[in-house]
């Protein structure tokens, strides 16, 4: 009888020690559902899993919304790029018609400034006649 609470006893203490952690999906799976063939499937795959991969399901999940976030932030970084180059390109596109804009208001001014000189000069001649 000692013998059997000693061994009780030193497995509850001892438990952490052991890598039996990889059993307590599929333990649970078959406690829960009680079906063993899914908590056998369910335990080969996730062993087969870490042997392809070389990280458990859990890692593999981490690392690919680590990379997915990192994809993000330089998608995010390019359409900031974008955008102040649209901006740029659209201020150079602005300036260049507001100066267009202003040589033909130039223009526009001494047509009718000359417009006008003409009908005066018109206008005086017509009058000494």
């Amino acid at each position: 009888m000692k013998k059997i609470i000693f061994f009780v006893g030193s497995l509850f203490i001892l438990n952490g020690c052991l890598q039996s952690t990889a059993m307590v999906g599929p333990s649970l799976t078959l406690a829960g559902g009680g079906n063993i063939y899914q908590s056998s499937f369910s335990y080969g795959a996730s062993k087969i899993f870490e042997e392809e991969t070389g990280m458990s399901t859990t890692d593999y999940i981490v690392s690919v919304l680590e990379e997915e976030e990192k994809d993000l932030e330089q998608e995010n970084k390019l359409n900031k790029i974008k955008e102040k180059k649209f901006k740029e390109d659209f201020y150079v596109l602005v300036l260049s018609n507001l100066q267009k804009t202003q040589k033909k208001n130039k223009l526009i001014s001494l047509i009718k400034s000359n417009v006008e000189e003409t009908r005066k000069k018109l206008k005086s001649n017509f009058d000494s006649r």
